[in-house]
């Protein structure tokens, strides 16, 4: 499968990509129109999705009255986000990144120690107490609305493969969806509104990660969640997986000169994710991958210039991009990128002419 390059923020046509630059202008703007229209309608199906799940959680609205199940609820909620911050195996693994950008930097000025590091540090802290609110409820909404349609159907493959073979597949299965849904989030104009907030940044760092909109893993989890429950995978082995790809992609989002060598072939390399980042013409949308790099290999979207250290960001200028480090403007900042998509989606509504 081969897939063709898309303006990234319809709002820039100043930046075009091979496939627009082909077009005449009338031709590119109907070519985005239908773009943004097939991102709301993909958008509106995630959200219907999500209704249609609570509608059918049994007990779901005399719940939300209950004040000890909010109560109990908080406190979940907060023993999450310190489970979530409070690692010392990542905290340690981040100092040891901070020091190696220093001896090894992929581009000079860029690192940890800056105003942009400053934000995604905020993004850091503040980032797992949405999305332990957020995605529980879109994930229980989800998983309700699977068991209604498809009564909880999956297939039973650990009987057959065994604890090590459903342990292989599930890593390899789960790459591969990481891989197609950040795909999706790039191609689809309404989910690259909430992806540009990770893209927006200037400096790559290993903070840089979690500046994600709550939306995403959302976004995320609506698209995996079917071939997921329909494969049986253990919830438990894709907990274990999500945070061992913690580690992972703060090192691949470090500002580190490094191609891997030989591991390249089969590996996400910190070279590789920063030419994803890039906003250059030649490498937007490629480089999709998380841990595996055979995905972008196999389905032509791997870019083979894999000795070069681009500068990083998205070209929208009205994007709410940091310029300070001080607590209160990082603070801020969290709140003005969180609602910016949503305003970006209000536009798109109102292009429809």
């Amino acid at each position: 499968m081969t897939t063709t390059h898309l303006t990234h923020p319809e709002a820039t046509p100043s930046h075009p990509t091979p496939s627009t630059t082909a077009l005449d202008p009338v031709a590119r703007r109907a070519q985005q129109r239908r773009r943004r229209r097939l991102g709301l309608f993909a958008a509106g199906a995630v959200f219907l999705v999500v209704l249609i799940g609570i509608a059918r959680t049994p007990g779901v609205f005399a719940t939300a009255t209950d004040t000890n199940w909010w109560a109990s609820a908080g406190h979940e909620v907060l023993d999450g986000w310190r489970a979530a911050l409070l690692n010392p195996w990542y905290w340690g693994f981040v100092a040891v990144l901070v020091v190696a950008e220093r001896l090894l930097p992929g581009r000079d000025g860029e690192g940890t120690l800056n105003a942009g590091g400053a934000q995604d540090l905020a993004w850091t802290v503040l980032g797992p107490l949405l999305s332990l609110t957020v995605v529980p409820l879109a994930v229980g909404a989800l998983n309700a609305a699977y068991d209604h349609v498809l009564g909880g159907f999956s297939f039973d493959l650990e009987r057959v493969l065994g604890p090590i073979g459903i342990g292989v597949l599930a890593f390899l299965v789960a790459d591969f969806l990481m891989w197609f849904t950040h795909w999706a989030r790039h191609k689809v104009p309404t989910f690259w509104h909430f992806h540009a907030v990770h893209h927006s940044a200037t400096r790559m760092n290993p903070f840089m990660d979690n500046r994600v909109h709550v939306m995403e893993p959302v976004i995320a989890a609506t698209l995996v969640l079917l071939p997921a429950r329909l494969l049986g995978l253990d919830g438990h082995a894709a907990l274990a997986l999500a945070i061992a790809t913690t580690f992972f992609t703060a090192f691949i989002h470090a500002n580190l000169r490094t191609n891997l060598g030989p591991l390249r072939y089969v590996l996400v390399t910190p070279q590789a994710h920063r030419v994803h980042h890039s906003f250059a013409p030649e490498h937007i949308d490629t480089n999709f991958g998380t841990v595996l790099s055979v995905w972008d290999r196999l389905f032509g979207t791997y870019y083979y210039g894999e000795d070069e250290y681009p500068t990083v960001g998205i070209p929208d200028t009205r994007f709410p991009l940091e310029s300070e480090a001080g607590l209160g403007q990082v603070v801020a900042g969290v709140a003005r990128q969180t609602a910016y998509p949503f305003r970006q989606c209000i536009e798109d509504i109102g292009r429809f002419h």
